[in-house]
């Protein structure tokens, strides 16, 4: 009987103590996780600056020239001389191709004999008449020779108006054996070779004025309201990454071109004072500045702990992290102005912020 008693005895101080350690074990973790908590996070923070801001609507498009035209033979007959080639500059009324003009140039001398004698005619007839009217005065011709002399004269009056008619049509044949260029720019392409034979409507060259450059964009409907004519915007070219150019919203679509309806056509002008670098067809990377905020206190995007409808930021103050709700107004790339809710100066963290909780201590570093 004792012997049982020892032993019970002796296994309940052994569950005791061995409660007594566990007891203490789970004692030592509640203090390590505690003085784990008390330890402050390291973050970076970067300060609410003011600065201008400006919002941009981005599109991609493709560089067309304000002014690209076909130029067309008026006329037929063989080509006997080209005077450029693909990427000559050319100036209005410069002549790109000359046709065989030998029986044009022989109808205008043909057309001008006419004239001439058709002009003699009218002359005498105008004299004859002259004449006549005068001696009819006097009582010396009847009336019905002075009507003929009338009649005479205005036969010989539409002789020479329609002999100087077949001149210009004839000359105007002529030059057509000239074609010219309609405006000045470059010579895109050429379609002819020297020894063709041409006809009417048929392409000579295709001319391209780069002077100025046109993108056309297409703009989602939430962002068509930001833009107006004569707005600012900066274009990019991957062919050249390192140049940025200027340019301005020509035409704004009101009805969109796209089969969702969800999109509206955008014009642009560039200015093209190095035609060395844009080129027609190739992809511009637009800009569009629709609005502008001076001393505009901001934030960048990495410092939002959510997205843009519920927008919140960590502030330090005496090295706790406090949770903010802001509001944000205009938008540029990465960085956000603050209308509400952060004041210049303030320390809002931009990075480490997905560990922290309101009123957590930290250690930061200054990122300005």
């Amino acid at each position: 009987m004792k012997k049982k008693i020892l032993i019970i005895v002796t296994a309940i101080a052994a569950i005791i103590a061995l409660l007594l350690i566990i007891g203490s074990g789970t004692n030592h973790g509640q203090v390590r996780a505690a003085k784990a908590a008390a330890a402050p996070i390291a973050v970076e923070v970067r300060p609410a600056s003011a600065a201008t801001i400006t919002e941009t609507v981005s599109s991609v498009g493709t560089i067309s020239a304000m002014k690209d035209v076909m130029v067309s033979s008026e006329t037929q007959g063989r080509v006997t001389n080209i005077y450029v080639k693909a990427g000559d500059r050319v100036r209005t009324g410069q002549i790109l191709v000359q046709v065989d003009d030998e029986l044009k140039k022989i109808a205008v001398e043909q057309a001008e004999a006419q004239l001439l004698a058709a002009g003699t005619n009218y002359n005498k007839a105008e004299k004859d008449l002259e004449r006549a009217e005068k001696l009819f005065k006097t009582g010396d011709v009847a009336d019905v020779e002075v009507e003929g002399d009338r009649l005479a004269a205005r036969s010989a009056e539409a002789q020479y108006k329609s002999a100087q008619v077949a001149l210009k049509y004839a000359e105007r044949q002529f030059n057509d054996t000239k074609i010219k260029s309609r405006i000045s720019g470059y010579v895109a392409s050429k379609k002819i070779e020297v020894g063709e034979i041409v006809a009417p409507g048929r392409e000579i060259a295709n001319i391209v004025d780069i002077s100025n450059l046109k993108v056309k964009l297409s703009i989602p409907e939430e962002d068509i309201v930001k833009i107006q004519p004569k707005q600012l915007c900066t274009l990019r070219v991957d062919a050249a990454p390192g140049y940025e150019f200027n340019g301005v919203v020509y035409s704004v679509g009101e009805k969109s071109e796209s089969l969702t309806g969800h999109s509206y056509p955008v014009e642009i002008i560039v200015e093209n004072k190095n035609t060395s670098i844009l080129k027609v067809g190739m992809f511009a990377r637009v800009a569009i500045h629709t609005k502008y905020v001076a001393d505009a206190v901001t934030i960048s995007k990495e410092s939002l702990v959510s997205d843009e409808s519920n927008p919140q930021v960590f502030v330090v103050e005496n090295n706790v992290a406090h949770l903010r709700n802001v509001k944000l107004g205009v938008r540029s790339g990465n960085v956000y102005q603050v209308t509400d809710g952060v004041r210049k100066g303030d320390l809002v963290v931009s990075f480490g912020q997905k560990e922290l909780k309101d009123g957590a201590p930290v250690q930061y570093k200054n990122e300005e």
